[in-house]
Formats: C-alpha cells, sequence, structure tokens
C-alpha cells in the first residue's frame, strides 16, 4: 500500500472507474489505461465479484495505484485494504470507515457536497473528499462556492463529468483530481477493445493539462535594453508594459529579460492548468527538468524543461 496515494492520485489528476461483472477484464483495463498514461483505478465494489476484479487489477498494476469505491462500512474496507487497495473512496461520510483507514494508513476520500458533510470530513482531519453526483450536485459552481468557507478543502468530481465539461473542471484550482466511468467506455469495455481506452485516457490527459502558449521571453544584455525592447513592442500594439524582478513585459505575449537568462535566444512559456500534473506527465514520458520556481507563497509558477528547441529554451508556467 502506498502512503502516497493522495500524492499520486493529484499529480496524475484523473481517476478513472472500474465497474465491471466479468473481472477477467479489469487487468487488461488498467493496462490499457497505463499505457494512455493513467496509473491509478478506482474499482468500485458494486457487485459480488468486485473484489475479484480489484485483485486482478492489483496484479495487473503492481506499481500503480488501485483504490476501493463505493466503501460503505469499515468491513469492505478493510478487506479492500487487505486485498491491496491502496486508497479508499466512500459515496458518504461513514465515521467508522474513516477511523479503520486511518488506524491502517490508507488514504481515503468520503463523499461530501454540502458544509455539514465538508465539516464531517475535516473533523477527521480529512481536506481531501469526493463531489458525487456531481452535476446534480451543482458542479464546479457550487465547488467554489464551498471554496469560500472551506479554502483548504479540494474536491474530486465525479458523476456527470465527461469530455465536454471536462476541461472546466481541470481548470479549477478547487479541483484536486477527476474521476469517472467516462474514461472506461462501457462500448469499449464490452467490445474489449483495449486501443480505445488508451486513447480516452491520452485525450483526457491532454484535455487536463490544458498546454497552451504562455509567452516568448527574449534575452537582452541589460536592464535598459530590456525596458526598451517590451516598450517598444506594447507602443505597436497599444498593449500595457509592466515590470517583475527579473525582466520587462509588453503586453502578456513577450518578455525582455535584463540578463540572458536559458536557451541561448531566450525561452518560450508554454501555461498549463496544473504544475504539478503537467510535471508528472511531462516527466512519465521521459521529459526532465533543470530549474524550478516558486513564488512567495511556495507556489510552483516556473519549470524549465532540459531540451531546448531553437536556440530556446521550454517552461512551463501556470495559467492565470
Amino acid at each position: 500500500m502506498r502512503k502516497d496515494a493522495l500524492e499520486l492520485i493529484e499529480k496524475i489528476g484523473l481517476l478513472p472507474l472500474i465497474n465491471v461483472k466479468d473481472p477477467s477484464k479489469a487487468a487488461p483495463i488498467v493496462r490499457a489505461l497505463s499505457k494512455g498514461g493513467i496509473d491509478a483505478v478506482e474499482v468500485t465494489l458494486r457487485d459480488a465479484s468486485a473484489f475479484e476484479s480489484l485483485v486482478a487489477a492489483r496484479e495487473a498494476s503492481p506499481d500503480g495505484l488501485v483504490g476501493a469505491g463505493t466503501v460503505h462500512n469499515a468491513r469492505d474496507a478493510e478487506r479492500a485494504i487487505d486485498a491491496g487497495a491502496d486508497f479508499i473512496v466512500c459515496p458518504g461520510i461513514c465515521p467508522e470507515t474513516v477511523r479503520l483507514c486511518r488506524e491502517r494508513e490508507v488514504a481515503v476520500i468520503p463523499g461530501a457536497t454540502s458544509a455539514t458533510e465538508i465539516e464531517a470530513a475535516r473533523s477527521f482531519g480529512l481536506n481531501v473528499v469526493k463531489f458525487f453526483p456531481a452535476d446534480l450536485s451543482g458542479g464546479l459552481e457550487m465547488i467554489n462556492a464551498l471554496r469560500g468557507p472551506f479554502a483548504d478543502v479540494r474536491f474530486t468530481p465525479t458523476g456527470g463529468v465527461n469530455f465536454s465539461n471536462l476541461s472546466t473542471y481541470a481548470s479549477s484550482k478547487a479541483v484536486f483530481a477527476i474521476g469517472g466511468s467516462f474514461l472506461t467506455p462501457s462500448a469499449a469495455v464490452e467490445n474489449e477493445d483495449w486501443d480505445a481506452i488508451t486513447a480516452t485516457a491520452e485525450r483526457a490527459i491532454d484535455i487536463s493539462l490544458g498546454f497552451t502558449m504562455g509567452h516568448v521571453g527574449i534575452n537582452c544584455q541589460s536592464v535598459d535594453e530590456a525596458q526598451a525592447a517590451a516598450t517598444d513592442f506594447a507602443k505597436i500594439f497599444r498593449f500595457n508594459t509592466r515590470e517583475i524582478d527579473i525582466s520587462f513585459f509588453g503586453g502578456s505575449a513577450v518578455e525582455a529579460m535584463k540578463k540572458p537568462s536559458f536557451g541561448a535566444n531566450g525561452h518560450i512559456a508554454i501555461a498549463t492548468n496544473s504544475m504539478k500534473r503537467a510535471i508528472y506527465h511531462l516527466e512519465r514520458r521521459g521529459y526532465s527538468f533543470r530549474f524550478f520556481k516558486t513564488n512567495d507563497a511556495g507556489e510552483m509558477i516556473a519549470a524549465y524543461i532540459n531540451d531546448e528547441i531553437g536556440g530556446f529554451a521550454i517552461h512551463l508556467c501556470v495559467k492565470y
């Protein structure tokens, strides 16, 4: 069992559900998802064969995350943990289940869609909750409203989440991870079309990361040169200029560095919905990073990839 289960779920950002009556399909689903970039699954305990599916998923993914969902009581939670579950997901808050998971040092994500339920979760020291059914409970609008009094709580929405609204949920800092059966389409499972599940995982990851062009950085040799470059660019397009500690911006698209930084010519910044998710998935694809920058609050705001393209360094930045 992994004690860093919650940390890894957040980095992956997506939590597919496995809900099959035939346990023999659990392993190929897990392998297909992993091939697509998702190394975490939640096996729902909704029928008599579910524990067999859980065991099969565990055997197929010894190094990945396998959790049990739809856990209603401490008895089932303990049985799932004994079968190798790394985390437990509950539709609501069962005190006995939470206590059992805390005793076994296994992550637990209880369901909570109201202020009262969130208070109950926080009373156990939990600040990650399942938000189900997301669409019928007010969706992201309700999540953002609840974040007002519960700024320390983050949500895992499931139920009604699909490719039409995935981007909206993924762009919210209130969202911890996104779960759902849309990541394991029933038609693909029924037809044993494992390539389709791999493609679904890849598509979901791309949407959740939300990569877009951030800005281009120009290496200048002095403060005066940087200020002049940003000012000239802004003048053409009637953009505003602003100064930060290391550079001047001409609008939001061009950054003129006060002194040369990474890259022979400068850098290209790619904006993302989540620095944690982006770093995790790029590292999983084989890319490495050479420099990270955080703000005064300790939040990561830049991560430079080792590779350069056309004389330009590449770094991630957060969307604003």
